[in-house]
């Protein structure tokens, strides 16, 4: 896969343009979202993209951008939230956006294909390769519980806040999980396999997980991985350092 992807930038992209209270739009606009991206950025035609759904399914099936366009749309409003440096758990940094997502029901997709009844959890892998941290990586890859696709508002999305997506956010088709940190959205989809078990990767049972009970019986059960995002507020007005007179105020915030 290396030889035939084009990287650029060809390692670690961060881009932070808000602080959180500056989170002012219900919407964040498109400009405004935070970038991470690992490796960097894939670069690919649209006519030369398509992903596989494989593994425990009836029918493997490779899906072409049109493909996707040829189901019915549907758009998911949702906080988009970064789980934070994976090298640094501990440190919270917050960055957060409320996003517009548009494409296609990953149910549908996987209806198209019949999943097996053995299947518990899906694999996806992102066409970004590279290094992180110094660590060769194929391919980014995550997993999801295949019960949280059951709610149906997972997408494989191709558009953000109602226009294609941009390299750097996916384009020109990603994974979106709404209440999901955004680890979990898998970008530049290259395949999905159903699963009967998590997936053991860099970015799934290495990096990406939370300290539990240090008393649990076995290594993976003192850890879970980071998937639901926890709950918070931010508040944008009054903000950070600002004076205040001695009298009432409102606080707002999302």
């Amino acid at each position: 896969m290396k030889d035939r992807i084009h990287m650029d930038p060809a390692s670690t992209l961060k881009r932070i343009p808000l602080a959180p209270h500056q989170n002012t739009s219900e919407i964040t606009p498109t400009q405004d979202l935070f970038v991470l991206a690992h490796m960097g950025v894939p670069r690919v035609e649209p006519e030369d993209r398509c992903f596989e759904i494989g593994g425990l399914v009836d029918t493997p099936r490779v899906f072409h951008l049109d493909d996707l366009k040829s189901y019915p749309k549907h758009s998911v409003q949702s906080v988009h939230e970064c789980a934070g440096n994976p090298m640094t758990p501990e440190i919270p940094t917050r960055r957060v956006g409320n996003i517009v997502w548009s494409g296609v029901k990953l149910a549908s997709l996987l209806d198209a294909v019949g999943v097996k009844p053995d299947a518990g959890y899906l694999w996806s892998f992102g066409l970004d390769t590279g290094e992180f941290e110094g660590i060769p990586v194929d391919q980014y890859c995550k997993d999801l519980p295949l019960w949280r696709v059951a709610a149906g508002d997972v997408l494989v999305a191709y558009e953000l806040n109602g226009a294609p997506l941009p390299p750097e956010h996916g384009y020109p088709a990603r994974l979106f999980v709404p209440g999901f940190y955004g680890t979990n959205s898998v970008k530049w989809l290259q395949r999905m396999e159903l699963a009967d078990r998590r997936l053991d990767g860099l970015f799934t049972t290495t990096f990406y997980n939370d300290e539990m009970s240090s008393t649990a019986i076995d290594s993976r059960s003192r850890s879970k991985p980071v998937w639901e995002i926890a709950p918070e507020s931010i508040i944008v007005s009054p903000a950070p350092d600002t004076r205040l007179s001695a009298t009432r105020h409102t606080i707002e915030g999302w």
